[in-house]
């Protein structure tokens, strides 16, 4: 059978990391072996959606290039991709098994259910229903229908047997139904649980393949109960659950102890190359066979082998995302470059002689970025927040030596010659200063730099000249002479 997996967010919340290293597995297995990667939308919990929520998922996955074969925008033969377009469905399979005696009425409040949990913790045992209504009569149930009584559908579990599979990351994993509780299938307002709608979308789908967090294997045995309740099992699915993403604290990835980013919509924001936080997040959990670790998701799709998922906690590591994205950066080309950092911009444009002298301004850095948005603060820093007030008494003193005043002024001499400063001519003028003074080393290189942009550091010396230009550089000249 051809390989079907899919990708099955509910629009709860925004396109998280979990769940996009989640999509990108199943996506690189699938392609791995020329399958069909499926995106349908889980909103059966309609109380906790979120306006966007669906659009977010689709539209990362379109900006991390791991676009569904289906999905609500590219339907398949298998529609709907949607949830609560299908509640009919659910409804008559969870009737079915009423027929069948393979499900049961529960009639029981919230109260109820509430006080047997609590008893059962006092006893120090695992809470589960006590199955009461399983024991009702044909006549109380339909009395109780008749008078409208709120009831849910629980599928009856078949007693002291094991549910077993082979996890295609964990092996074989087993679990006794003596461990497990009658599970409500249907809700009392004809809603179905999130095992339930799974299963049967799964089957209606004709899903192959199962790829998720570990949080789900507690789901798993139910929905494998259910599957055969419906008598779905002769449809093969193999499960294979992924390990959780831990921070640097070894917590579980969470907004709520993680100071870290936790949105796919963050990372673009902030201008990461998306190959690189393909790439990135392909790491946590599985390693090439090589040991390149650099890959563009074409070679990541032909290495992916699930037998090299592991099952430890993966960690998000974001110096090593900020390394990735930097070697992503590196290999651009400086066209390629400047057009993807360019509408990250937020500096104003004009503090620039023209667009030529910016593009030279945004190449310097290009080296040492991983992500766009950084652009501001580096060249604000080195080009824009020059301040020559409130010098240190240290920086005061160096100024006003001899040969920084020397310096500077015989560089105001030497700009005054020149037209105009650019690449080519830029070491010429600091050779001319060089040849008047003597001055040699720091002391020639420092008074420029910091006259030029405030700063010991920085750039190469004809980019400086060029960038800031003859005429600020004398104005500056003339704020630092004694």
């Amino acid at each position: 059978m051809k390989v079907r997996t899919r990708y099955a967010p509910s629009p709860t919340g925004f396109f998280h990391i979990g769940g996009a290293r989640t999509a990108l597995f199943n996506y690189l297995f699938t392609k791995h072996n020329n399958g069909t990667f499926i995106c349908r939308i889980e909103d059966t919990d309609i109380e906790r959606n979120v306006e966007g929520g669906i659009e977010s998922q689709l539209n990362n996955l379109d900006w991390l290039k791991i676009t569904p074969d289906e999905s609500v925008r590219t339907p398949g033969e298998f529609p709907p991709y949607v949830q609560t377009q299908k509640l009919k469905r659910y409804q008559d399979l969870a009737n079915q098994l009423l027929k069948e005696g393979k499900a049961y009425y529960c009639f029981c409040t919230k109260e109820e259910l509430q006080t047997q949990r609590e008893e059962a913790l006092k006893q120090g045992n695992t809470p589960k229903y006590n199955r009461k209504c399983l024991h009702l009569s044909k006549v109380e149930i339909e009395q109780k229908l008749k008078d409208k009584v709120p009831a849910v559908i629980r599928l009856k579990m078949t007693d002291n047997v094991d549910i077993k599979w082979k996890d295609l990351i964990r092996g074989l994993m087993v679990v006794p139904t003596s461990a497990l509780t009658d599970p409500v299938i249907l809700k009392s307002n004809g809603i179905p649980m999130y095992n339930f709608a799974v299963v049967v979308d799964d089957f209606d789908m004709q899903i192959t393949h199962v790829l998720r967090g570990e949080e789900h294997i507690s789901n798993t045995p139910y929905q494998i109960a259910i599957k055969e309740a419906l008598g779905f099992d002769k449809q093969l699915i193999e499960y294979g659950h992924l390990s959780i993403i831990v921070d640097e604290s070894g917590k579980k990835l969470s907004k709520r102890n993680s100071e870290l980013k936790q949105f796919i919509e963050d990372y673009k924001q902030m201008g990461f190359i998306p190959e690189a936080i393909t790439n990135f997040l392909s790491l946590l959990g599985w390693s090439p066979k090589n040991t390149t670790e650099i890959m563009p998701t074409a070679e990541i799709v032909k290495q992916f082998d699930i037998d090299r998922v592991s099952k430890a906690p993966a960690f998000f590591d974001f110096k090593k995302m900020l390394w990735i994205g930097n070697e992503y950066v590196k290999a651009l080309s400086d066209e390629q470059y400047l057009k993807w950092v360019s509408p990250f911009i937020k500096f104003d444009r004009a503090s620039f002689i023209n667009e030529q002298i910016l593009n030279i301004a945004l190449l310097i850095f290009k080296p040492q970025i991983s992500y766009a948005s950084q652009i501001n603060e580096l060249v604000t820093s080195t080009f824009l927040s020059v301040n020559f007030h409130n010098l240190p008494k240290e920086m005061q003193n160096i100024v006003a030596s001899d040969n920084f005043q020397k310096c500077i002024k015989t560089l105001a001499i030497v700009l005054s010659s020149f037209n105009e400063i650019t690449l080519e001519n830029g070491n010429e003028v600091v050779n001319k200063v060089k040849d008047a003074t003597g001055l040699k080393g720091k002391d020639l290189y420092f008074p420029i730099r910091f006259v030029a942009i405030a700063r010991e550091h920085g750039p190469e010396m004809n980019k400086i000249l060029t960038i800031v230009g003859k005429t600020q550089i004398l104005k500056n000249i003339k704020l630092l002479e004694k």
